[in-house]
């Protein structure tokens, strides 16, 4: 619940105003551009057609299995229908991956391009300052020059800001098949899943779901079935050897990859912990932040600071806000991909 509320108070501050005379649109939040980017995505679509595809030839197959009985001709079609499977999931999980990227990239855009104009605005101010104290000989010549640098770098900075931002909302647009003035009022606001599973079952589970895993079971299997049929049939010596020989690389190959798969599952795991640590912190963090803010702004009531020391302050707020957006987006990052490490789809809205 406490992330839950910290998350709103985000999406209340970070938002970022609209261009003047711009419409923002309809909110889209990251599920309706999900849904977007599966109706609009060539790859994808191309991958379920071969899903199709290969079923068909899977029923064809095992119909042919019926008439002659060979085993060795139905592990093979499955194998095919599985294969073609995986490479759906697989292309279905790089999907949602790259959509949450761009989604989230257009987000820190918006974000650095409201800090990057803030900064701007204080930079010009205090220009005009210098100038000022220069006309009335408290500043000299140098001084307005380091001051002029600095709206200068600003400048560079804030416009810097808007073309990046420009080019992610391209690659987002592209990726969900919107037109290129389609406007895009995204929503910061996203869930904070937790792994509830202990890392024994995350092992039991990218074990069960591992495709290589059961392509090399496979590989095993017929192998095994390819040397009691060479014994059967009374296969020469040598020719019988080199069958032992490939089976026993293939059972060797299993165990390796078993191991692999273990590995990578349990640094993976503790990878996420780690994020999510990370996240925390940011979260307090920002609540130092965002208490530190609310004194300067009570000051700034009382006339004790200016405006601008206020905005100076807000920017300070806003970087906060942007660390701690950012490292939630790690998180999740971190979660999807840990889920497809176990060969689940990872899904977090």
């Amino acid at each position: 619940m406490k992330h839950a509320v910290i998350l709103g108070i985000i999406v209340a501050l970070c938002a970022v105003p609209a261009l003047a005379g711009a419409e923002p649109g309809p909110e889209l939040c990251f599920a309706d551009a999900l849904e977007l980017m599966y109706e609009n995505n060539a790859a994808l679509q191309i991958a379920q057609l071969n899903l199709e595809i290969a079923q068909i030839d899977y029923d064809k197959a095992m119909a042919a299995v019926l008439m002659s009985g060979s085993q060795q001709s139905a592990m093979q079609a499955e194998h095919s229908l599985e294969r073609a499977k995986n490479s759906y999931r697989t292309a279905r999980q790089n999907s949602y991956l790259e959509t949450f990227r761009a989604y989230t990239d257009v987000l820190a855009g918006q974000r650095s391009v409201e800090v990057r104009e803030l900064e701007l605005v204080i930079a010009e101010h205090n220009f005009a300052v210098v100038q000022e104290k220069v006309r009335i000989g408290d500043a000299g010549k140098l001084d307005e020059l380091s001051e002029m640098n600095r709206v200068e770098a600003a400048r560079r900075n804030a416009n810097s800001a808007k073309q990046s931002l420009a080019e992610r909302e391209r690659v987002l647009r592209r990726l969900l098949g919107l037109g290129e003035d389609a406007p895009l009022n995204l929503s910061a606001e996203f869930p904070l899943p937790v792994l509830s599973w202990t890392l024994a079952e995350c092992i039991e589970k990218g074990l069960e779901n591992s495709f290589t895993l059961w392509d090399q079971k496979s590989s095993l299997e017929l192998q095994e079935r390819q040397l009691e049929t060479a014994r059967i049939d009374g296969t020469p010596p040598i020719d019988l050897r080199r069958a032992e020989l490939n089976a026993q690389i293939a059972r060797l190959n299993l165990a390796r990859e078993e191991e692999s798969i273990v590995e990578s599952i349990t640094s993976a795991y503790y990878a996420l912990g780690e994020a999510l640590a990370r996240y925390e912190s940011a979260v307090r963090d920002w609540e130092i932040a965002q208490e530190t803010y609310e004194i300067y702004r009570r000051q700034a009531e009382m006339g004790l600071i200016t405006d601008m020391q206020l905005r100076q302050h807000r920017v300070s707020l806003l970087n906060a806000e942007g660390s701690l957006a950012d490292a939630l987006t790690a998180y999740l990052t971190s979660y999807i991909q840990f889920h497809h490490t176990l060969g689940l789809d990872g899904n977090i809205q």
